[in-house]
């Protein structure tokens, strides 16, 4: 019965094929209309001819607004304004109007826009190019040069597949400017002002040398950044830029013969932009120059190198920023032993230094990938909460070969009261860390404030190492699990919040088992998982009671899969020692208004 009534409208449908013939004439002959025909014995064949068509006879019409851009390697101006149009049939086009009839097996479909709802479609275009600039000039101000190089690079893509760019202008300083010369000016700005200095250099046990670098825009530490450096003919995997500091190796011959170490800085960013399909279609289609100044020589100082132990390699310094009733003493000490036994990968020296559930995540983390630490010269903090002592922030690499990826963590270890590390996480952003501690006091005292940062650095970290244990622990039993994927439109679930769905959106509710067993899946899919945090939003439920909801950007990296979205955690911090989650969800854009979803979504019963 299903079989039969799923065919029913399509025999209804295609019954009158004269009828129709007449409708697609009205529709060809109307110069109110672009229209494109498809013809095939197989339906969605016949959908994506007409759709094709539809795309060659727009691109006609605003071919000669990209001539410009093909000039100097004669590319064929026409399939290229073509190829640059058809970026628009992921989002907009799609939603274009449509008449179809079937004749003697063939189906015949008729897509068509009206000429006045193209400026339409080039708006949406236009917006989000101005969105990631705006993202662009908000990532400059916070020294995330990283992530604005890529911002202003995706807007600069979207500006040229704009069919009438050279008229798009924006106001700067009370006066108006045209985009693309103001985007190309930041992005070599940006590139020019990156500074990459090798600050030490040292022979490994393994006869490699290690170069510390550090980078810095204007004299302040880069917080985001990834590049890749040519020792020799050949290219490195990716580097990543944390807290000013990375790190590189070299190998056998080039030791010697390198004098300067060729480094190029991304700023194209075309894996992560997976999340947005129209802008990932855009980048892998517009032909946008290339920005010379991303290629930079950095001399390396021709000081004889001297095999350097762990040992010695070690020499952190460490601040109060509490009063301490510890001998801090004992913390420098530790922290110095526990390092020279990373960095000699002799790990089970340091067990002493841990209780057992600190152990398991110490392992977890020397597992997480190839680990190494930094010379540290910075200074470190001693943070004392409750009767608790927190070491922050141990710069380490961790590489992972198969994916060809290094990611910089600060580590932060946590002593407990009988001077063993009971815990090992990732530190969040300075960023995140500022919008969680600038609240007042009616929010909470530093007590809560640093209880909530514990607790995000101990989320982040539990995706990161994978400790499914610990993820299931935190998670109410009748937790609010809710996932967004680019769909539709979503619809309230149980009537538990609010109709939160925006289009383009569809949410999938998951009870606590089906998303630990979701997230196992995952887990064992994966060479690695890294997780970002940025923007933080906090906000505390009924004034009195510790129950948080936060909200923050976050990009996901892994090893197959990348992606950016907004995350909102509902925490009841009422007992500090055993938080849970009450609502999790994650949604890939913001909703029209620009808003997330925040505690007066939800409702507590």
């Amino acid at each position: 019965m299903r079989f039969q009534l799923f065919f029913l409208p399509l025999i209804f449908l295609f019954s009158s094929s004269q009828a129709q013939n007449s409708s697609f004439n009205e529709i060809k002959e109307n110069k109110q209309y672009i229209w494109g025909l498809g013809m095939s014995e197989d339906y969605d064949q016949a959908t994506k001819l007409a759709l094709d068509d539809l795309i060659g006879k727009i691109s006609v019409h605003v071919e000669s607004e990209f001539e410009y851009v093909t000039q100097e390697d004669n590319t064929d101006f026409k399939a290229y304004s073509k190829s640059v149009i058809s970026t628009y049939s992921s989002a907009t086009l799609t939603d274009t109007k449509q008449k179809q009839y079937e004749k003697k097996g063939v189906y015949y479909i008729l897509r068509y826009i009206e000429v006045a709802d193209l400026q339409k479609i080039f708006a949406h275009r236009e917006q989000k190019m101005r969105d990631y600039l705006h993202m662009g000039a908000k990532a400059q101000q916070e020294y995330r040069i990283g992530d604005a190089l890529k911002y202003y690079y995706w807007s600069y893509a979207l500006f040229l597949s704009h069919p009438y760019h050279e008229e798009l202008k924006i106001p700067v300083d009370d006066r108006e400017m045209m985009v693309g010369i103001l985007l190309a000016d930041r992005i070599n700005s940006l590139l020019t002002n990156i500074n990459f200095e090798v600050a030490r250099q040292y022979k490994s046990d393994d006869d490699k040398t290690k170069l510390v670098l550090t980078c810095n825009y204007f004299g302040e530490k880069i917080s985001s950044l990834d590049f890749r450096f040519s020792p020799g003919g050949s290219r490195s995997s990716m580097h990543e830029v944390s807290e000013g500091l990375s790190e590189v190796y070299l190998y056998g011959a080039e030791q010697e013969a390198i004098e300067k170490l060729n480094i190029q800085v991304e700023y194209k960013y075309i894996s992560k932009s997976a999340q947005d399909k129209e802008l990932a279609n855009v980048l892998q289609t517009v032909k946008i120059p290339y920005f010379k100044r991303s290629s930079r020589l950095v001399n390396i100082p021709n000081a004889t190198i001297k095999k350097i132990t762990p040992k010695k390699m070690i020499q952190p310094v460490f601040e109060e920023v509490n009063k301490l009733t510890v001998s801090k003493s004992f913390y420098t000490k530790t922290i110095n032993k526990l390092l020279v036994s990373i960095a000699s990968n002799n790990y089970e020296d340091a067990y002493p230094y841990f209780s057992a559930a600190g152990l398991e995540m110490f392992k977890k983390l020397i597992q997480y990938g190839q680990v190494s630490v930094f010379p540290l010269t910075d200074t470190l903090k001693l943070v004392q909460l409750n009767d608790e002592t927190i070491v922050r922030s141990v710069p380490m690499a961790f590489y992972f070969p198969n994916s060809k990826r290094q990611f910089t963590e600060n580590v932060v270890f946590t002593f407990d009261n009988q001077k063993l590390i009971n815990a090992v996480s990732f530190a969040i952003s300075d960023r995140t860390i500022y919008d969680i501690v600038s609240h007042g006091e009616g929010f909470g005292g530093i007590k809560e404030k640093y209880t909530l940062i514990k607790f995000m650095e101990y989320y982040k970290t539990a995706y990161s190492l994978k400790r499914l244990d610990y993820i299931e622990s935190i998670f109410s039993d009748n937790a609010l699990i809710i996932v967004g994927t680019v769909l539709e439109r979503a619809q309230p679930i149980d009537g538990m919040y609010k109709n939160i769905g925006e289009k383009g959106v569809k949410y999938q509710r998951y009870t606590k088992k089906d998303y630990i067993t979701r997230l196992q899946n995952v887990f064992n899919s994966k060479e690695y998982i890294n997780i970002d945090f940025d923007e933080a939003e906090v906000r505390k439920l009924n004034g009195s009671d510790n129950i948080y909801g936060i909200q923050l950007s976050q990009h996901y990296y892994s090893s197959n899969y990348s992606d950016f979205g907004y995350l909102f955690l509902m925490i009841d911090l009422n007992d500090s020692l055993h938080p849970t989650i009450y609502v999790r969800t994650w949604q890939p854009q913001k909703s029209d208004d620009g808003s997330i979803y925040g505690l007066e979504d939800f409702r507590m019963n």
